[in-house]
């Protein structure tokens, strides 16, 4: 049965009570929470009756070694051996994270992680009943940018779990051009970046951190060797140089109209700057993050400087319609 947020804190008091042998009854318990109101500001002041029918539901649907002891006066525990094990009961901003994030790991995590975090959503959701789901209808929320690799899902969780307990893994790793080599690799961060799961670990192979694309494990294995996480490496995961591509410095764009807007609200570098004129100066970026911006916006996006990087980019213009 659902526990109100009122009945459950009024168990665990009467739990806890039970447990330090103070033998609590229908009337100190009423004194109680009456405190417990007025000094913690819990809904929790209740009568008699009230308090009876929490004894009732300690007995039988908890399990409760339950008795009263007429010389004492109050309920006292047979055994010592019972707990009061409750659900977690949420109040409704905690179900409405709760509900978003179910959401948003179906879209960004493979199976059966996935399962698992909604599974545990819906459990929270048998002992809660929050008033927004009652206007709120959740299929109308959508994560239109979501997970668009193919990662196996056994390959997922051993990085997953590597990654969770601080475990190296042993790892086969295809390349650009399809080859693989056996890597030793500490996963020191999980990263969810352009809609694929990446790891940046250190690797014993290159002896430097290197980042590694999930999708292109093609066999991982749990070792036994732990490592300690390093500082330098998870902070060194940021969107100017997360995929560690050569950068070229000091570009200068020039935008209009929705590839402007495109710079405001995503910008390519954190330390960019927009003028007034559509004039974009971005500090550091690599061609692989830019070629395929700039080609994305349909001729709204005027590449002005450095001179180098524009014979570059006309090359590959040239060449792609020479294709066509």
């Amino acid at each position: 049965m659902p526990v109100q947020k009122s009945r459950f804190h009024r168990l665990m008091r009467i739990a806890a009570l039970l447990k330090e042998n103070r033998y609590p009854n229908s009337e100190t318990l009423e004194k109680e929470f009456r405190r417990m109101a007025l000094e913690e500001g819990l809904d929790i002041e209740c009568g008699k009756k009230t308090i009876l029918r929490d004894m009732k539901v300690l007995e039988q649907e908890f399990n409760c070694p339950l008795a009263f002891s007429r010389s004492r006066n109050g309920y006292y525990l047979k055994h010592h051996g019972w707990d009061l094990i409750l659900p977690a009961v949420l109040d409704e901003n905690e179900m409405l994270a709760a509900v978003i994030g179910a959401r948003i790991s179906e879209a960004i995590f493979p199976s059966p992680l996935k399962n698992r975090i909604r599974n545990a959503v819906d459990c929270l959701l048998q002992n809660n009943n929050p008033d927004f789901l009652d206007t709120a209808n959740m299929d109308s929320l959508s994560i239109l940018s979501g997970l668009s690799a193919d990662i196996a899902p056994d390959i997922f969780m051993t990085v997953f779990q590597a990654w969770q307990e601080h475990r190296r893994l042993k790892i086969s790793y295809a390349d650009w051009q399809g080859g693989a080599t056996e890597r030793m690799i500490e996963p020191h961060t999980l990263v969810f970046y352009n809609n694929s799961w990446y790891t940046k670990a250190f690797c014993r192979l290159k002896e430097q951190p290197r980042t590694f694309a999930l999708q292109r494990i093609k066999h991982a294995e749990l070792l036994h060797g732990k490592f300690d996480p390093d500082k330098e490496i998870i902070s060194s995961v940021n969107p100017d140089d997360f995929l560690g591509f050569e950068k070229i410095r000091n570009v200068k764009l020039k935008a209009e109209n929705y590839a402007l807007d495109k710079l405001k609200n995503s910008p390519l570098h954190s330390s960019q700057v927009i003028h007034s004129d559509g004039t974009v100066e971005i500090p550091a970026i690599a061609r692989e993050v830019l070629f395929p911006f700039i080609f994305s916006h349909g001729g709204n996006i005027k590449l002005l400087e450095p001179a180098g990087l524009k014979s570059e980019l006309r090359e590959k213009l040239l060449k792609m319609l020479s294709d066509c």
